[in-house]
């Protein structure tokens, strides 16, 4: 056999010496027609002359045995053409195979009945001389199918990227570009031949940052997964653009990587848009902090001569004075009042929408709290006919955790206002348990009065600033319009709503609900000006863990042990604890819920996971400064038996020794003590708080007055390292740890702040970086200011205790 033609080369099926190849004389000795027989493809044979003198029966079956045998060359052409499709030039096609005789392989012919063949031609020569042909039909439907649906897709999703403006490119493992699609041209300016191999990096990314762009490239490639980063590049004009990326390693059919492929949306605009937002939010915060100074100065220039009128006037009140006088000492009383009420307001909601209020969690007795506003306000009413009652739910006889300061402010705003429009009839405090979930109280409000009502349809009016449900009000009644306004944002920011209602007997009813924590300790009753104390059982043979590391927490928990004469044993990290809990029985844990070395949730897991430890069923109580829901839960679902919130006063601890330590359950025994020790602490100070920590025992203030003077410059130089590193987790631990330290010396509204700098750092420490600075710094400020007065706090104490008759 030969054959000839531009891509063919010369057959010979014999050697030299005319005897089969390879050895294998009896493939070689078969018919020609055996192979072509063998062949998954149609065949057909045409002679010398071009007649059709063979087919093999998958030609056969293409053609539903209706075969051209015998046909010439042009009845060959006439029984293929009505069989294609109209445009395939078949016949000017067969005419040039059969005038050059050359192979042709390749030829695509689509069908009219949607079939598609590759047919190839090989001529046959013997020697120089034609032979005829074999004409090879595959069917390639399918195939052609996949490839124009993969071509379809590769289309679609060309249009996509251009519509997104998404630029796409693909690189190798080195980062040399292998392809670029139109979009990723438009973006960077410059055309295909100019980017196929050149390094990506090296073209786009600005040579100050390239160590970062490879860095990234190599993290893709090691650890095999995706990224997703913006990034500042440099364009063929040699404007700088930001994009968005998105890279991805691609694969050979191996799954060996090849390299990566990469989308890119310019986000420029949105880059600009951000940097205007941060400078507006910027220019908002000093607009914020100038708004907090105007208000601190306007409290102090308004506030300071108004009491000073409202003091004078009481005072003049109290001379001999004829009924004149009197009059006008009322009229000075009254509009000095309302004067002070309307200047409280406007300084209240502005403080609200300047975000300066945050809800303070801690322990309060609330048939206290509205038993102390219920006679307030008996005494504000005097002789007018309205009466006041309050009544609570006898389910709620547990100290609550909840800011009592803000709920307080919401009654008084919300008693006022009844007192103010009821002339005559009732006013009605009810506080009722509305649901409870684990430790979680909702507790539903109404305050309700006989006055002069609201109209349905003012209804939406009288929760907006400056906003009163009828024109004539402000005359007849005055106010600004505010109290309600108020009101409703203490509420909200609560967590609770606020809503009006109609109940019988009464015009107006306020109803509004707010979640608290369940402390679950009850309630004791408490008469008399006396301090109380609780006599405590002998705590002798009992045995207590204490995992702390706060010195001053350490002294404080340390001295009231020794004063209960309790045994305990000290661990200042979570591997120390873990050692002694395993060594021996404490008959009760007490520890922090942050502590370095392993977190008290996880410490109170591993007590409680392992049956044979000596402590799986010993009492533990977590210490913590964050008295929230979501901590409370996490506790209780880590095995955690009781929470005691810093700081808490000597009776509260020893209130949880008694309720863990006390075998026998007994009632809880009261005495009343007078407080004895005659030190009165600095005004400056929380007076209040202190007395209620430290009761009559002054030795325990002064040794932790004395650790805050030791310690605090220390730690507030490690948090402005933080600050200046930008460690926010480290600070936000720091932070906690540290936030009790100032209440115990007085210090409270550093520990409020400490407070709001913690969640600035819980969430997003980056984004509210410039918040944590200016608080940090207000913190630094504060303790600098009032360092040396515990300082000399601690002195005179230190001179009290030393007095001779102590």
């Amino acid at each position: 056999m030969k054959a000839t033609g531009k891509y063919s080369k010369k057959i010979n099926t014999t050697g030299s010496a005319g005897m089969p190849l390879n050895g294998a004389p009896d493939l070689f000795s078969l018919p020609i027609t055996a192979w072509l027989n063998s062949t998954s493809a149609g065949l057909l044979v045409t002679n010398e002359k071009h007649r059709c003198i063979w087919v093999n029966d998958i030609f056969s079956r293409y053609m539903n045995g209706n075969t051209p045998l015998n046909c010439s060359y042009p009845e060959l052409i006439r029984y293929l053409k009505p069989m294609v499709a109209d445009y395939v030039p078949l016949e000017a096609k067969m005419k040039s195979l059969r005038k050059e005789k050359k192979p042709w392989f390749g030829w695509e012919v689509p069908f009219r009945n949607g079939h598609i063949w590759e047919i190839n031609y090989l001529p046959v020569f013997n020697g120089e001389i034609f032979s005829g042909s074999i004409w090879q039909a595959v069917d390639i439907t399918r195939r052609h199918n996949v490839q124009e649906e993969i071509k379809r897709n590769e289309e679609k999703f060309r249009v996509i990227l251009n519509n997104l403006n998404a630029a796409m490119c693909e690189t190798d493992v080195k980062g040399n570009i292998t392809r670029v699609y139109e979009s990723f041209c438009r973006l960077s300016g410059y055309n295909e031949q100019e980017l196929i191999g050149r390094n990506i990096t090296d073209v786009f990314v600005p040579e100050d940052n390239r160590a970062y762009a490879r860095a990234l490239r190599k993290k893709r490639l090691d650890e095999n997964v995706p990224l997703v980063y913006d990034m500042e590049i440099k364009l063929k004009d040699g404007s700088n653009r930001w994009i968005l990326a998105s890279s991805a390693n691609t694969y050979d059919r191996h799954g060996n990587i090849t390299g990566g492929a990469g989308i890119h949306i310019d986000i420029t605009d949105q880059k600009k848009l951000q940097q205007e937002l941060e400078t507006a939010r910027r220019q908002a915060e000093e607009a914020q902090r100038a708004q907090k100074d105007f208000l601190a100065s306007m409290s102090h220039e308004i506030r300071t001569p108004l009491n000073a009128i409202i003091g004078m006037a009481h005072l003049l009140e109290e001379t001999h004075l004829d009924p004149q006088q009197q009059e006008y000492v009322n009229i000075l009383k009254n509009s000095s009042g309302i004067l002070l009420g309307i200047v409280s307001d406007i300084l209240d909601i502005s403080r609200i929408e300047a975000r300066e209020i945050q809800v303070n969690q801690r322990e309060f007795n609330l048939r206290e709290l509205i038993q102390s506003l219920r006679n307030t306000f008996e005494l504000k009413l005097g002789r007018r006919p309205v009466k006041i009652t309050a009544e609570l739910d006898a389910a709620l006889d547990t100290w609550l955790i909840g800011d009592d300061v803000l709920l307080n402010q919401i009654l008084i705003n919300l008693l006022g206002n009844a007192e103010k429009f009821t002339n005559e009839g009732e006013i009605a405090i009810t506080a009722t348990q509305e649901s409870w979930q684990e430790n979680k109280l909702w507790i539903r409000f109404r305050v309700s009065d006989t006055g002069i009502g609201i109209k349905k349809d003012k209804l939406e009016l009288i929760f907006r600033n400056y906003k009163q449900a009828e024109d004539d009000i402000r005359e007849k009644y005055g106010g600004t319009g505010l109290g309600l306004a108020i009101v409703k944002q203490l509420v909200e920011i609560q967590g609770g709503n606020i809503t009006v209602e109609e109940l019988s007997g009464f015009n107006t009813c306020f109803s509004f609900n707010i979640p608290f924590l369940d402390s679950r300790r009850p309630l004791t009753v408490n008469t008399g000006k006396l301090s109380r104390k609780l006599l405590q059982r002998s705590f002798e043979d009992a045995r207590v863990l204490v995992v702390e590391d706060n010195q001053m927490n350490l002294r404080y928990i340390m001295s009231l042990l020794e004063k209960y004469k309790i045994n305990y044993q000290l661990a200042t990290n979570g591997p120390d604890a873990t050692w002694f809990l395993e060594s021996r029985q404490y008959d009760l844990i007490l520890m922090d819920i942050r502590i370095p070395g392993m977190n008290g949730m996880e410490l109170a897991q591993k007590i409680r996971a392992d049956e044979e430890q000596p402590n799986v069923a010993t009492p533990v109580i977590a210490t913590t400064a964050v008295a929230m829901e979501s901590t409370a839960t996490m506790a209780r679902a880590a095995g955690i038996t009781d929470i005691l919130t810093k700081p808490y006063t000597p009776d509260q601890l020893l209130q949880i020794f008694n309720k863990y330590l006390n075998e026998d359950e007994t009632e809880l025994i009261m005495e009343e003590v007078q407080n004895l020790s005659g030190f009165e602490f600095n005004n400056d100070l929380d007076v209040k708080y202190l007395t209620d920590l430290y009761e009559s025992n002054i030795s325990y203030a002064a040794d932790l007055f004395e650790i805050f003077i030791r310690t605090i410059r220390d730690e507030i130089a490690k948090l402005q390292t933080m600050v200046d590193n930008h460690e926010w987790e480290a600070m936000k631990f720091q932070v906690h740890k540290l936030k009790p330290n100032f209440a115990m010396v007085g210090l409270t509204w550093i520990s409020a702040k400490m407070q709001e700098l913690e969640n600035y750092l819980r969430i997003n420490q980056e984004l509210h970086s410039t918040e944590i600075c200016r608080l940090f710094d207000e913190i630094t400020q504060d303790v600098n200011r009032y360092y040396p007065l515990v300082e000399e706090e601690y002195g005179k104490m230190r001179d009290f205790i030393d007095s001779p008759g102590e």
